[in-house]
């Protein structure tokens, strides 16, 4: 019978997972990955598949990484890392069957043709997910705590913070902030010297807790006053600005919020949550 391999969602547990399955020679179906903010995507998974669960291992991980590094080369090893990151369902089953044919070595230069089966489909969520890191750093928007602690909360489509992380720290590496996945329940505190991930429970209470302890400061509303006062009516294309600034990222930016009249109220097109945007900010530059 072939087995739903399960794993902690990590790149490492990926990899994990692929290393047990060549050393015990198993019959894979498919993989699961164990993500407590997506438990219902375990539902919809084939019933007729014997569960397997694989712990993460960082010596198998570490041989792995170095098995497809001496084989393809650390490029190959950064597309797919960031084809995993994409978190698409099934993007593990095609990085499977891109290193099952890699290691098998029986067509030379199958590791480098980006247009073979086996790794178009990564090469095309790469590049997805890389645009979106991109676009990502301007949208970041800070909000300084009590404490002096500048906090920012995203929401990307794929899991991208950990690519980020070194665009803040070259940006403000004097600073102390901290930039938070609250869809994934991760973030990223920086403390002026050394950055450190950590892991929250409930999204829901880590979106309250963080607009409890960051209210909107004196750096927001100069902002928003100054998207509001440089932004000229006649000009507006809302269709425009929906397709180069997706809606499902407003949430977070103060310039998108409705919590009072003028140009950017106008631009949104249509109501939103004026309370979301207590808990954005943006970080004082030089």
């Amino acid at each position: 019978m072939s087995l739903l391999i399960s794993y902690d969602s990590s790149f490492d547990g990926f990899l994990s997972a692929v290393f047990e399955i060549y050393r015990q020679r198993l019959d894979v179906g498919d993989f699961l990955p164990e993500r407590p903010y997506d438990r219902e995507s375990s539902a919809t998974f084939d019933l007729f598949l014997q569960p397997f669960h694989v712990e993460t291992v960082a010596e198998s991980a570490r041989r792995l990484r170095r098995a497809i590094v001496n084989m393809a080369g650390s490029d190959i090893l950064d597309l797919l890392e960031t084809a995993f990151r994409s978190e698409e369902r099934g993007v593990e089953m095609k990085i499977f069957a891109y290193l099952r044919k890699l290691f098998a070595g029986d067509e030379p230069g199958f590791n480098r043709n980006p247009a073979s089966r086996e790794m178009l489909p990564l090469v095309l969520l790469a590049r997805a997910v890389r645009h979106e890191s991109g676009g990502m750093l301007g949208m970041v928007r800070f909000n300084k705590a009590p404490d002096g602690l500048y906090v920012a909360e995203i929401e990307p489509k794929y899991d991208i913070l950990e690519m980020i992380v070194g665009h803040f720290r070259g940006r403000f590496p004097s600073g102390r902030w901290a930039i938070v996945d609250v869809m994934r329940c991760y973030g990223v505190f920086y403390d002026g010297h050394n950055t450190e991930y950590l892991e929250f429970a409930d999204p829901d209470t880590l979106s309250r807790t963080i607009a409890q302890n960051t209210p909107p400061d004196e750096f927001t509303r100069m902002w928003k006053s100054y998207y509001d006062t440089m932004a000229i009516k006649e000009r507006l294309n809302p269709r425009l600005l929906r397709r180069c600034l997706p809606v499902r990222y407003w949430k977070h930016l103060p310039e998108r919020q409705q919590n009072q009249a003028g140009p950017a109220s106008y631009l949104a097109g249509r109501p939103t949550n004026s309370s979301a945007s207590s808990s954005m900010g943006r970080l004082p530059t030089a």
